[in-house]
């Protein structure tokens, strides 16, 4: 049995600080008008040229983005639809000791508008090469984002969310070591499928007021550590059953754990059959505040 009593202070300290990424998240509403204009389609490229390695930080404000990997010979294709002038998209780009580093963002005026404005529009579909090691950072305000990330080299992966609604997908074995994997949500939804596959070291989430479901099942090439933390939201994990698992819980949450197939071993803490028999160890540790917790071994 779970101690209702033990790590409350855990919990509050949890809910606080992802409210306040939450808060961080979404800027302040502008005064000024947003000018409506008639819709522009665009398309902005930029060559990988001398860069043998990448950093890319894709910075969205508001509304909808897909990425996607290229075998088109470009480091970065953007295609951008929007129709309201402050949001023009602003590329920059420089090379430095072989790295190129480009960011893409939301015009200055993209502060967003009280209530619902349907007659704004705004769609980044970014396609990023294969084949050049990577480290990506995706920083969004509201909306949704599609992110497959089969096919690319990355190196780093950070992402940063406030309202926003966001699927994450690896597809096959991302083809690099990947040292850290960053997930900060606020109050939107956040859904991993196939992690496992992006060859990571650490996989750290910070989860306010929204949804957590990780599938973190996949292709690992080496014993990794994923560490959760959770607030007021529900959180749905999915390990392997083909590699040790072991998770271990903290926190105080309101409903009990609900698990399936795994096995408790001590007091919070659960391993799959395969756990202290295979080769390689996958370590959870769930620290939860007011949400609920579903952990599924498959």
């Amino acid at each position: 049995m779970r101690d209702p009593g033990r790590s409350v202070g855990l919990s509050v300290a949890i809910v606080v600080c992802a409210l306040f990424l939450t808060s961080c998240m979404i800027p302040i509403p502008t005064v000024e008008p947003l000018t409506v204009i008639e819709p522009v389609d665009e398309v902005q490229v930029v060559p990988q040229g001398e860069a043998e390695r990448a950093q890319v930080r894709l910075r969205l404000v508001s509304q909808r983005l897909t990425a996607r990997s290229t075998v088109d010979g470009s480091l970065l294709t953007g295609r951008f639809h929007y129709n309201v002038k402050e949001w023009a998209p602003k590329i920059s780009r420089e090379v430095s000791d072989g790295v190129a580093l480009v960011t893409v963002s939301q015009g200055v005026g993209s502060w967003i508008p009280l209530g619902k404005h349907e007659e704004y529009t705004n769609t980044w579909d970014v396609a990023l090469a294969e084949g050049v090691p990577l480290d990506l950072g995706i920083d969004m305000g509201t909306g949704a984002a599609a992110l497959d990330l089969t096919g690319l080299s990355l190196t780093r992966l950070s992402l940063t969310t406030g309202a926003a609604d966001v699927h994450v997908m690896f597809r096959a074995p991302n083809p690099e070591p990947l040292s850290t994997v960053q997930v900060r949500v606020g109050t939107g939804q956040f859904v991993g499928v196939g992690l496992g596959n992006a060859n990571f070291d650490q996989f750290n989430v910070l989860g306010g007021a929204g949804s957590l479901d990780l599938d973190l099942t996949g292709a690992y090439s080496r014993s990794a550590l994923v560490d959760i933390k959770a607030g007021a939201g529900r959180v749905t994990v999915r390990v392997p059953a083909d590699i040790g698992v072991r998770v271990t819980f903290s926190g105080v949450p309101v409903v009990p754990v609900e698990v399936s197939g795994l096995a408790e071993r001590g007091e919070d803490e659960y391993v799959n059959a395969a756990y202290g028999n295979a080769p390689l160890t996958l370590t959870v540790r769930i620290a939860t505040g007011v949400g609920a917790v579903s952990l599924v071994s498959e």
